[in-house]
């Protein structure tokens, strides 16, 4: 969404909304609590109905261990249980067992199951989660933090550790004053390598071990989690270590006897939810050994293999089957052999989609491995309309992609906007009291689902060339049909619009939004959002902009954009005003996007990298330096306003050709720790603007002069 975004790129980029505003009519605590919780992160969450739970039987000394420890009344027990291990071993399927084996018994206290998909990832929400999960089981508890957020909403927007604080300590505290004294109760916390940042899991870590060794609460707390190297470096701190009962979870073939039992019982409820009875077992005894030792201990592989199985009909359960066999029998060469199987299992899912949507699958799965890449989900929406991809084209991949990737039904349908909206006219000629905010972008974003990677082990065996091979999607021939298709998509939207003053208006020929789009939802008011958003995301998409700059001859590649339909539809898409992020702020005016990376900011902003980047992109004819041709006496009053100061650098742009380009302006001073720019298709108007208001213009009241 931002012209800084990531403090190194030139343009505005977008791809999700997530709001985290507070509805102060609201006037129940607990309701607020609710607002800014995930309850699709609880163990009983609808959303995970489906996810995996060990088989009866399998697994069982490590959830033994685990329950034992967490419902243990032995003062001497350690507060915290770590069981790491890679990807695809069972730690979730451990963890939502466990979690539930508690919570029927009446021992859990609360659990948040991370995932790289939806809100689950956000840090933010992690403490409001647990606070409110406790609320509904702990009555008392649930009176204090009801009144404690009905007087002040502000705690669940601050930081993590002020959550934590103001959210569970201090009302525990205020129930021992109270003479109420709570039994140990465990909280369970899977997956936190798929939290969103990396400071953010070290950073829980560091909360619970500092609560745990001053006895803050009453809670044992286990986490399951790849051992990645920031995470085990935080559990091996001198503070944390000796809090902590560490359990490595291995690839091992002594978990062939439960991969078997999970491989039977998974065949089992595929013939019985479909009430059919066999004369004979299947699949066959030798079939199920074959299947455990492709295996070698990885839960993922079973687990694969029963949903590859399980989208056919009883009719193509045993070719399905014998396919997997297949290739078990002539396993490929790879260097990292307990992986071997797994991949050749990846590579038959993939190579058993018909050729005829073979190369929408490769565009599809490379937009969605370059996208994962800080952990959230993708919008279909968003997706499908920026690559030209049919809703029957994208529903035909997902059904022969079930093994892999998992498609989210919208929750909502458009008929819950018409009680708010006029669904027969666009969403910028609503009345006067309509107000696109981020909440509604992000519903309007997914009105048509979203799409993920079931595992990480997926998204690792696309992105490794040596792994997927010929299906490696990130590859220049796939990136070039990707932006190949954006541009294509891109010049239907911008052929779509007219420019009148500083906004856009369909054209003459256009009859509605929806023809725009190749998946339209059907009423203006949805599509002329979706079209507008895709035009602009389109060009400023900088990943594949960068990428394309280390093509040969990148200018044939790209050709040329609407940049200025693109600067006006952005205004229009995220409204006027300052929008404030975690990396850079940004002020919208109509025609100008200003950017600023301040002082509190300056430290994670790469300014050799930022300005490396904008000289590839000159060297590569992406931009050119813009020359000034006012008359003399402004060209006078910029020229001395621009001359370099000690400590400052700047630059000024073109951006496109024609009657389509707009102009960029930088200025860097590193005296000063700040990084202005700012976009415009009136650069005489902007320069006055910004000489005038250089510091005002970020200001949250700020208002462009008349």
């Amino acid at each position: 969404m931002s012209i800084l975004r990531d403090a190194h790129d030139i343009v505005i980029n977008a791809c999700e909304f997530t709001s985290n505003n507070i509805n102060l009519s609201i006037s129940n605590g607990i309701d607020v609590l609710l607002s800014t919780s995930t309850p699709e992160a609880a163990v009983d969450a609808g959303e995970r109905d489906y996810d995996p739970r060990c088989y009866p039987g399998t697994r069982e000394q490590y959830i033994n261990d685990i329950t034992s420890w967490a419902t243990s009344n032995h003062s001497d027990q350690l507060p915290i249980y770590w069981m790491k291990g890679p990807a695809g071993v069972g730690k979730s399927t451990i963890a939502q067992t466990c979690a539930k084996a508690m919570k029927d018994s009446g021992h859990l206290g609360a659990a948040f199951f991370f995932s790289v998909n939806g809100r689950r990832k956000d840090s933010t929400r992690f403490f409001p989660t647990l606070a409110y999960q406790l609320a509904t089981a702990l009555p008392d508890y649930r009176k204090i933090v009801d009144d404690r957020v009905h007087n002040d909403k502000t705690p669940v927007t601050k930081t993590m550790s002020s959550q934590f604080e103001s959210l569970i300590v201090e009302p525990l505290q205020a129930l021992r004053e109270q003479g109420i004294e709570l039994r140990r109760r465990p909280i369970i916390v899977d997956g936190l390598d798929e939290c969103e940042s990396q400071d953010a899991q070290a950073e829980i870590i560091r909360l619970i071990a500092t609560s745990a060794q001053a006895k803050l609460t009453p809670f044992c707390w286990a986490i399951f989690s790849r051992a990645e190297p920031h995470i085990a470096s935080t559990f091996a701190l001198a503070h944390v270590s000796p809090l902590c009962q560490v359990v490595y979870l291995p690839i091992s073939r002594d978990t062939d006897k439960d991969v078997e039992l999970y491989l039977r019982g998974g065949f089992k409820s595929m013939l019985q939810r479909r009430n059919i009875m066999l004369s004979s077992p299947w699949p066959a005894e030798e079939d199920i050994k074959k299947l455990v030792g492709a295996a070698a201990g990885l839960f993922a592989y079973a687990a694969t293999v029963l949903r590859f199985i399980d989208k056919h009909s009883i009719a193509g359960f045993q070719e399905t089957l014998q396919a997997v066999l297949d290739v078990i029998a002539k396993p490929g060469f790879h260097p990292l052999p307990v992986f071997s199987n797994l991949d050749n299992l990846y590579t038959l899912v993939l190579k058993r989609v018909p050729s005829d949507i073979l190369r929408t699958m490769k565009v599809l799965l490379c937009w969605m491995s370059l996208h994962d890449w800080d952990n959230r989900h993708l919008n279909v929406a968003l997706v499908s309309n920026l690559t030209g991809i049919s809703e029957a084209a994208f529903k035909s991949i997902c059904h022969y992609l079930q093994a892999v990737v998992a498609y989210q039904e919208p929750s909502q349908s458009v008929r819950e906007f018409a009680a708010t909206v006029n669904l027969a006219r666009p969403y910028y000629h609503q009345d006067s009291s309509f107000e696109l905010n981020a909440s509604l972008i992000s519903q309007l974003l997914e009105i048509h689902g979203t799409i993920a990677f079931l595992h990480k082990s997926f998204l690792e065996y696309l992105r490794d060339s040596t792994r997927s091979s010929a299906f490696y999607p990130q590859s220049s021939d796939i990136i070039r049909q990707v932006w190949d298709c954006q541009y294509q998509q891109h010049v239907r939207y911008a052929s779509g619009y007219v420019i009148e003053g500083l906004r856009l208006k369909l054209a003459a020929r256009t009859a509605s939004s929806s023809t725009l789009l190749s998946w339209p939802q059907g009423s203006e008011f949805v599509d002329s959002f979706l079209a507008l958003f895709a035009m602009q995301y389109s060009t400023i998409n900088t990943r594949f902009l960068w990428t394309m700059a280390g093509f040969p001859d990148p200018l044939a590649s790209v050709r040329e954009p609407d940049h200025r339909k693109t600067l006006i539809a952005e205004g229009m898409v995220y409204g006027l005003g300052q929008l404030d992020y975690s990396s850079e702020c940004i002020q919208i005016m109509e025609g100008t996007i200003f950017g600023c990376i301040s002082l509190e900011k300056y430290d994670k902003f790469d300014s050799a990298h930022f300005q490396a980047r904008l000289k590839k992109a000159e060297k590569a004819g992406l931009i050119k330096a813009f020359h000034l041709r006012f008359p003399s006496v402004l060209a006078s009053m910029i020229n001395l306003y621009s001359r370099h100061k000690p400590g400052t650098s700047h630059a000024l742009y073109k951006v496109g050709r024609g009657e389509k380009s707009v102009i960029l302006y930088w200025k860097l001073n590193a005296k000063k720790r700040y990084l202005h720019q700012f976009r415009t298709v009136d650069y005489e108007r902007a320069i006055q603007i910004y000489e005038a208001e250089i510091f005002r213009i970020w200001d949250e009241s700020w208002v462009p002069p008349s």
